[in-house]
């Protein structure tokens, strides 16, 4: 047997990102019924493979780089590079500006690849409200907010634990410091954590500066 192609058939099956638990199942789910049965160190395998098919890790060996970590080598969360999506694309992108027409831009929306990540780990759910925005088809729609903001004058990192998902709603909300965060009542999944000193940011700095 490939362990690379099981692990990646694995990840496939469970919408291309999981923790290593849904990936220990889904390898247990695709053997079964097959001839060979379970190594006892099976589990060690897929670890090993995982970091040894991702430019993310340490060990790996420079030929396939097949799968990402989520929030760093040892969060236990991966995906599958080729299962990565981007976020819908508005119908006005692109589009002409009009002539001598005055432009403000008042807010930017970063849709960083880390974002797009936590983005999918929560399914484009909400934390705050649980509302996803459904588009055409399967499609579905949510926003990434950087706790503690990119731009100057914070310099916030683009990391999984500097980040949430939000609707357009709540977004703005986050946004203009009209909301304080609490970090008890943020929905979580597993494998991503919001960190409670960004949280702490956002409550001091951002809510405390829009007043």
């Amino acid at each position: 047997m490939i362990w690379r192609k099981i692990v990646e058939s694995a990840l496939v099956s469970i919408g291309g990102q999981g923790s290593l638990g849904e990936i220990y199942k889904a390898v247990e789910a695709i053997q079964t019924g097959r001839s060979s049965a379970l190594p006892r160190s099976w589990q060690a395998i897929v670890r090993r493979e995982l970091e040894h098919n991702s430019s993310d890790s340490q060990s790996y060996q420079g030929r396939f780089d097949l799968f990402y970590s989520v929030e760093g080598i040892g969060s236990g969360v991966w995906g599958l590079r080729s299962a990565e999506t981007g976020t819908p694309v508005a119908l006005d992108i692109g589009e002409p500006e009009p002539q001598f027409a005055r432009i403000e831009t008042y807010r930017i929306l970063r849709d960083t690849e880390m974002a797009r990540r936590v983005k999918k780990l929560h399914n484009n759910t909400c934390q705050i409200c649980g509302n996803s925005l459904k588009l055409q088809g399967s499609k579905t729609y949510a926003e990434a907010h950087h706790v503690k903001p990119l731009g100057s004058p914070h310099y916030g990192p683009d990391v999984a634990s500097n980040i949430i998902t939000l609707c357009p709603t709540h977004h703005v909300l986050c946004d203009y410091g009209a909301i304080a965060l609490d970090s008890a009542a943020l929905r979580s999944v597993n494998g991503h954590a919001v960190s409670q000193h960004y949280i702490d940011y956002h409550n001091t700095v951002i809510v405390n500066s829009c007043r």
